[in-house]
């Protein structure tokens, strides 16, 4: 296993370069629909945004831009925005590949600085947000980037399931271990050979809806999926997820307004 790195060794980008090419490899390059997880319906199964066709479409932490790809197909006009050059060096492969037009960008998605105000008609995140210390300059920034009324739907791990990591044994216990209450953040390593650690920070529901409607954003719906019962055939699927996994929620969407005048 790598040695933990302390606050001031730890960055995130290289982390996420170092574990792409094992993350992709797992995730598959599928571009038919937008996904909210692992564990979750995808936009074609949920319909959060409906027709998307003719829409302006930014993905923050777009990773390896299946999501960002398969948003083009249905006729989106779309960017995605990733610190991994790595990550979006494959994304604009795979974009390529499937004959698609994406504008990928290098930055920090508490930075939106590249775009314009009210530019965009929803901003899309799917597991990104819980890598940032500070959610607030972000959330305020997707706020600046959306036209009015425009939507922002990012989704997560499920805050429960946070409840279950063990920090001492470095894995999912099968009984919460841990307060919903605790901020601390929380370090463990991605699954793969070079077993590279990551940093992630807690929320709760109510503490997420406050960050929304202080940047502005009105919280208009609240999905939390009923996970598959076939836990056992997912590649992501832990020894926890199939023992514990169909019992609480595995993964929450959040979908909120932009309030402008």
């Amino acid at each position: 296993m790598s040695h933990k790195p302390d606050s001031a060794e730890y960055d995130l980008g290289t982390a996420w370069d170092v574990s792409s090419a094992e993350f992709q490899e797992r995730r598959g390059r599928a571009t038919d629909s937008a996904h909210y997880g692992p564990f979750a319906p995808t936009e074609n199964e949920l319909r959060l945004l409906g027709d998307v066709s003719g829409q302006r479409i930014l993905e923050l932490g777009c990773g390896g831009g299946q999501c960002a790809i398969a948003f083009a197909k249905q006729g989106a006009t779309v960017a995605g925005v990733d610190l991994s050059p790595v990550q979006l060096d494959f994304a604009r492969e795979l974009a390529q590949e499937q004959g698609v037009s994406v504008a990928f960008h290098l930055g920090d998605v508490a930075d939106l600085s590249a775009f314009g105000d009210s530019s965009w008609d929803v901003v899309t995140s799917v597991y990104a947000f819980h890598y940032l210390e500070e959610m607030a300059p972000c959330l305020a920034e997707c706020h600046r980037v959306l036209v009015p009324g425009g939507r922002l739907v990012f989704c997560l791990d499920h805050p429960m399931r946070d409840c279950f990591w063990d920090e001492t044994d470095g894995d999912m216990a099968v009984y919460p271990v841990r307060s919903y209450f605790d901020e601390r953040p929380m370090d463990w390593h991605m699954r793969g050979p070079e077993q590279t650690w990551m940093r992630t920070y807690h929320r709760t529901i109510a503490q997420w809806i406050d960050l929304l409607h202080a940047a502005g954003l009105r919280l208009i719906r609240l999905v939390e999926p009923v996970p598959p019962q076939d836990l056992a055939d997912e590649p992501w699927a832990s020894e926890f997820d199939i023992q514990v996994g169909t019992q609480i929620p595995q993964a929450i969407i959040f979908v909120a307004r932009a309030d402008k005048p």
